[in-house]
């Protein structure tokens, strides 16, 4: 592998069971990586690691309820444990609840902001903690496009992701002198099964300049450019992939 490629190093990938988070652990797999996959499904989990066992280097799977700090300290140190140190981080995990912004009650807005935001700053605190003691690393995090739009009965869900924003520019001014460099990246409408299967997802792509659907497997293209070694100069930063939809 040259030093631009993201293979041979140990990649913690969380939500890794299906979706997007599924598509970075493959994408890694195909570069060689070892992965650690976490997820609070562990029976799609082991579904995932068996899929990818004959391409990454080696695959630990994590079940962790990545609310909890425990969960998330657990993860990152059956990483250190069975693969020796933690190289890239990829938060992925997320819910994604609809509802009217009058019917959002108080355990709904915990609940969100428990998985997308605490869950996140737990996973990179856990994660900071291995990587400073060999003074590099790549952390990227997954917000939305929902961060700077707005869409009905998305309210929580979107100020999760505007939180995950400003926590990752947060986080990276802190540790980037260390050797870390935390960036996010913020898809727009994915193809994912799951979003495929609700109500907003054709008129919200109807709506892209581009009239088609972000792909996963494009997103996990993007993750993989900002965790690559090669680079050293991009921190804090928010990438957009939207298919035009900010600009529509």
């Amino acid at each position: 592998m040259d030093d631009d490629a993201t293979g041979d190093r140990v990649v913690v990938v969380t939500g890794a069971a299906g979706g997007l988070g599924r598509s970075v652990a493959a994408r890694f797999a195909a570069d060689g990586c070892a992965l650690a996959l976490v997820d609070a499904d562990a029976d799609a989990l082991a579904t995932t690691a068996e899929v990818l066992a004959d391409r990454a280097h080696g695959v630990v799977t994590v079940a962790a309820d990545l609310r909890l700090r425990a969960g998330c300290a657990a993860a990152i140190g059956a990483t250190v444990e069975r693969l020796g140190r933690v190289d890239v981080l990829v938060n992925a995990a997320g819910v994604y609840p609809r509802r009217p912004v009058l019917d959002i009650s108080a355990d709904d807005w915990q609940f969100v902001f428990q998985v997308n935001v605490l869950g996140t700053y737990f996973m990179m605190i856990e994660a900071i903690a291995d990587m400073r003691v060999r003074s590099r690393g790549h952390i990227v995090n997954v917000a939305s496009v929902d961060a700077f739009t707005a869409h009905p009965s998305n309210a929580h869900y979107a100020a999760t992701k505007a939180a995950v924003v400003s926590l990752t520019r947060s986080l990276a001014l802190e540790v980037a002198p260390l050797g870390i460099l935390v960036n996010s990246v913020a898809p727009g409408p994915m193809a994912t099964e799951t979003a495929k299967a609700t109500d907003w997802y054709e008129p919200q792509v109807a709506d892209l300049p581009t009239r088609r659907p972000i792909e996963p497997d494009e997103v996990a293209d993007l993750v993989a450019f900002l965790a690559r070694s090669g680079n050293v100069s991009v921190a804090g930063e928010n990438v957009i992939i939207s298919g035009g939809g900010l600009i529509a």
